[in-house]
């Protein structure tokens, strides 16, 4: 069920919050919307580049763009976020922040660097969906999309904590678009293989590696893509190899999760 686009802040709200917005996936996500007439919240920890993002769209497409500099990984994080969009008309948050980029064995590198990871992929993560979830459920609308990663389909060396953290996010959201679909909330998760983002890059650079020799898809593209499937849920899998396959394909994936929750639901209730 595409997206209608002349509707689309009659249907998600005046506002988008985009946590992890200053290049990249974000930037991407924070284009789609305000070239659909929403005002944006960029989140990010740098406040420079977030500045040169938000006065960008500002001037191309017209709309109101706040900003504000935060750690994602802070224990106050959330808390931020809702206390910061409070009075407005918000209807779509989109969580793009997650990357580990190190490849560093689990043994091999402080548990500090784990711990970091921990807060930012999964108790942010989940804090964050809690407050705004409760919102929309409330509200009867809105919309919540999560940049996964196909790394949540299972674990490999150098990868240990990055695919338990997308694992976990998977297996939330999913569950997530289970139980707020009656109330007209969605939740999608996007995942893919891998995109080009300056993060990307960067590695890439350090490695010598071209980036046309990595197959990487354009943030552009997966944005936009992920905008016009956020109906559907509970995944948009970019890469998607075979429909008929029960770990990737988004149709049997949720088929899958209505069966798991007509059985809790028979059982616990």
């Amino acid at each position: 069920m595409p997206i209608d686009e002349t509707g689309f802040a009659a249907d998600y709200g005046d506002w988008a919050l985009i946590a992890g917005g200053s290049d990249g996936l974000g930037a991407a996500f924070a284009e789609e919307i305000a070239r659909r007439g929403v005002n944006l919240i960029l989140v990010a920890r740098r406040p420079g580049p977030l500045d040169i993002v938000a006065a960008d769209l500002r001037a191309r497409h017209k709309v109101e763009v706040r900003t504000l500099p935060l750690d994602l990984g802070a224990p106050d994080a959330a808390a931020r976020l809702e206390e910061e969009t409070r009075g407005l008309r918000l209807g779509l948050v989109v969580f793009n922040a997650g990357a580990e980029s190190s490849g560093a064995l689990f043994h091999d590198a402080p548990y500090e660097t784990w711990r970091q990871l921990i807060d930012r992929n999964i108790l942010f993560l989940t804090d964050a969906l809690y407050r705004f979830g409760a919102r929309f459920r409330a509200e009867q609308r809105g919309g919540l999309v999560v940049v996964g990663s196909e790394a949540a389909f299972g674990g490999g060396a150098r990868g240990a904590m990055y695919t338990a953290s997308k694992g976990y996010a998977l297996n939330l959201c999913e569950s997530l678009w289970a139980e707020l679909r009656p109330h007209g909330v969605h939740v999608q998760t996007l995942l893919f293989k891998i995109a080009d983002t300056p993060t990307l890059r960067s590695v890439l650079e350090r490695k010598g590696i071209p980036i046309d020799a990595t197959g990487a898809i354009a943030a552009e593209i997966l944005a936009r893509d992920t905008i016009v499937a956020l109906p559907d849920g509970p995944i948009f899998n970019f890469d998607e190899d075979s429909p008929e396959d029960p770990l990737t394909s988004a149709r049997r994936r949720r088929a899958r999760v209505l069966g798991v929750s007509e059985q809790l639901e028979s059982f616990y209730a």
